[in-house]
């Protein structure tokens, strides 16, 4: 029979990888980290839970060959303390007490936002962006590393766009000014970089921070902070359901 000590490993394994797993099948691992990362996270799950049932045979076979106290003291300084346990049990409590929830517009306030470029990333070849066939496909990030490769974004004017992104708003916006804005993250969360595109409505007032809408309009140059970039003229802007993956991955 198990002692308390083998029971409780042998449950922190198996739950972590079951944890781990069942972010990875419901979609909310993509909060945290970038799907390349995936497979890798696939892998340790199996293995935590590999590792969890190792710990039960293995003591199966110790009852089973009647081991001696002596043998136990022996592979003692090797094992799993009781605080080890504890630290290993900290990830699967804080899953079950947190929500899972991806970044939104308070997440904003403490980050450098980037508006009508880029300045964090660097954009794809221009063959890469070519394979995206019309104005109507491309999203935020789209946008901004084709201004980033323009050398006169004014040739951008009257281009009609349709992007998502939830709204962001500060002083720094006017009256019927807001930030359709989305997250691109290159690893995890911890290095996620807000960029938007400075939408003009002049229904800006009834928009709730952090809804998630659909824009249509057009571009056209304007100045924002005394820059001058393409601002997203709206025809119509729509509230929508967050999508299931909230972010745009470099």
């Amino acid at each position: 029979m198990m002692n308390t000590k083998t029971i409780a490993k042998v449950v922190v394994f198996i739950s972590l990888g079951l944890f781990l797993g069942s972010r990875l099948l419901n979609g909310t691992l993509g909060y945290y980290i970038h799907p390349r990362f995936n497979s890798l996270t696939a892998l340790t799950a199996v293995g935590l839970i590999l590792v969890g049932i190792a710990y039960a045979h293995r003591n199966r076979q110790a009852a089973s060959h009647n081991d001696s106290h002596h043998h136990d003291h022996k592979h003692h300084s090797h094992d799993l303390s009781w605080w080890g346990l504890a630290i290993l049990s900290l990830p699967i409590l804080l899953g079950v007490l947190v929500q899972p929830k991806p970044l939104g517009a308070n997440a904003l306030a403490n980050r450098e936002i980037n508006v009508g470029s880029l300045t964090s990333a660097k954009a794809p070849e221009s063959s890469q962006l070519t394979v995206i066939a019309t104005s109507g496909e491309r999203n935020i990030l789209d946008w901004l590393y084709l201004f980033q490769q323009s050398e006169d974004m004014s040739q951008f004017n009257g281009e009609e766009v349709h992007v998502i992104g939830f709204v962001y708003q500060d002083e720094r916006f006017d009256s019927e000014q807001f930030m359709v804005s989305r997250f691109t993250v290159s690893c995890c969360v911890a290095d996620a970089a807000p960029i938007g595109l400075i939408v003009q409505w002049p229904e800006t007032a009834e928009l709730q921070a952090d809804e998630w809408v659909e824009v249509e309009g057009t571009l056209q140059m304007g100045k924002f902070n005394d820059l001058d970039i393409p601002l997203l003229i709206a025809g119509s802007v729509t509230p929508i359901d967050p999508p299931n993956q909230p972010y745009l991955f470099q």
